[in-house]
């Protein structure tokens, strides 16, 4: 395949130059590189492999947009195990929703290919930081707290990452202010979806998974806050919490050994930052924090009580009162949408319609000059194929204006249910965090054998329990009808950006038997 360094379009190793662009075609051994999936994202610059997938930058076909497509290996797309796996990752973040996690925003199979397409982030991993060395305590605290929002919406939310380590955690911004995004749920663990079959016995990465794991295979949202304690541990050291010599250490050795404290690694730490980072790595799951948002609390305070080292604020959401307006406001909102005002083509369409009139317009220039010369059969052979050109032009240029429509209805439902789902989850959010402490409360009456108190607590927590489960179910439901409406718009759009390639490819043919018309009447 050839490929147009301009518009990264693809086209067959027998062409020359790119009809849209004028460049000159580029060979490419990539047999994705310049593909569009799904009629709508063309795959312009590979960005990275893994052992199952590989990842390319994309362009929208209409507005441009700029997209991260992971896409899985074909010979592992062949398996229905694996390929479920693969789109599980959507469903995963799907379900989720949460600012610091990357952003999936359609995913499906066309032409054999089994893809996810994400947003684009352009940031460095923790991971090739960590490289550089060290993080200052502050820095490192404010990394694991955003981490730590997000696995708090994740394990509400039913998932458990269950491969949390520095190469999935993305840095945007600088130093200063970090902007943490969780990556890679691609073998994470759905709640009420069926467990999946594979030939591996453990998932995860030697170093980061938690101990219970790999002694009896049991994963908890515990499993995810021992992996952060991991990542933490490392940013604030260097260095991983045991001496391994191998993957057989970095598996086992947390299964008979307690972590070296960090500060025999590092000094200035804080007597509370250290504690929390070995409560985090307890052996036993009971023994680390009840949950993400314990994890939140305790280095929230820890920031503040550093003088001038800030803290993210903690996630804001609507009051439990408030909460149920969210659904009134979505439903107003999708009423006062659903006429989607039409869109101008983008530059890029402009800009190709504008070539094509050009073309037409120097063929007719060429027929007139061949007339005159008196080579009237094959002029007037051309000036048919240029007339119907033409009229293609004008197909082409409808079909555009509807396809940037439908562009503009996918776009405007996947931000109905971007907003939609934030809201809910940050209004989950409060909630369950209020539960957490209120669990925690719990747990001092109970020790303290405060019988009244505690039967109050019990109480409040029960009426937590009924309106996050409540919050949860209306969620779903409303998760399901988004995604049937975003489906039916998606393949309206799809069968829309085909039939513009038809146009296309149809164009460039009558084009070119014009102008081989008008070379023989020279």
């Amino acid at each position: 395949m050839k490929i147009c360094p301009r518009c990264s379009e693809g086209f067959a190793d027998t062409a020359s130059f790119c009809p849209t662009c004028g460049d000159e075609l580029k060979k490419s051994t990539d047999p994705y590189l310049g593909r569009t999936i799904a009629a709508r994202y063309r795959l312009i610059k590979r960005l990275g492999s893994g052992g199952m997938s590989s990842v390319y930058l994309a362009r929208h076909v209409i507005i441009e947009r700029l997209s991260a497509i992971k896409i899985l290996r074909p010979e592992l797309s062949l398996n229905p195990a694996h390929r479920e796996r693969f789109l599980r990752e959507a469903r995963a973040v799907n379900r989720i929703n949460h600012e610091n996690i990357v952003e999936i925003t359609d995913y499906g199979e066309s032409d054999g290919i089994t893809y996810l397409v994400m947003e684009y982030v352009q940031g460095e991993t923790l991971l090739s930081h960590l490289a550089q060395g060290a993080l200052a305590w502050p820095r490192a605290a404010r990394i694991a707290l955003q981490v730590a929002f997000a696995l708090s919406r994740a394990h509400q939310a039913g998932v458990i990452h269950r491969d949390l380590k520095p190469e999935n955690i993305l840095l945007l911004g600088d130093s200063e202010a970090d902007e943490v995004k969780l990556t890679d749920f691609g073998i994470a663990k759905l709640e009420g979806a069926p467990a999946l079959t594979f030939n591996e016995q453990l998932f995860g990465t030697p170093g980061y998974i938690a101990p219970e794991y790999v002694e009896s295979g049991t994963i908890t949202p515990q499993s995810d806050i021992y992996s952060l304690g991991v990542v933490f541990y490392e940013a604030l050291t260097g260095k991983l919490p045991f001496d391994a010599r191998g993957q057989a250490d970095l598996l086992f050795l947390p299964l008979t050994k307690a972590p070296i404290p960090p500060s025999q690694r590092v000094s200035g730490l804080p007597p509370e930052i250290e504690s929390l980072v070995l409560r985090m790595l307890a052996r036993v799951p009971a023994d680390r924090p009840r949950d993400a948002f314990v994890v939140c609390d305790a280095l929230t305070e820890a920031l503040r009580h550093a003088g001038g080292a800030s803290a993210p604020p903690p996630p804001q959401g609507v009051g439990r009162d408030e909460a149920a307006t969210v659904f009134e406001k979505e439903r107003g909102a999708r009423e006062e949408d659903d006429g989607v005002a039409p869109v101008d083509a983008p530059a890029v369409t402009r800009e190709m319609s504008s070539r094509w009139h050009a073309a037409l317009v120097d063929l007719n220039a060429s027929i007139e000059r061949a007339r005159k010369k008196g080579h009237t059969e094959n002029a007037d052979r051309a000036a048919v194929l240029v007339e119907r050109a033409a009229e293609v032009v004008t197909r082409l240029e409808r079909a555009s204006r509807t396809s940037g429509d439908q562009q503009a209805k996918v776009d405007l439902l996947e931000s109905h249910a971007r907003e939609f789902r934030a809201n809910l989850g940050r209004a989950i959010d409060v909630l369950v965090h209020d539960r957490s402490r209120e669990l925690a409360h719990l747990d001092a009456l109970r020790d303290a054998a405060m019988r009244e108190e505690e039967a109050h607590a019990r109480a409040v927590v029960g009426d937590l329990d009924f309106q996050i489960e409540a919050l949860a179910r209306q969620l779903e439901k409303k998760n399901e009808e988004h995604d049937h409406a975003l489906v039916e718009a998606a393949g309206a759009l799809e069968g829309s950006l085909s039939a513009l390639r038809v146009l296309q490819t149809e164009l460039m043919r009558v084009v070119d038997e014009a102008a081989a018309a008008v070379a023989k009447a020279r």
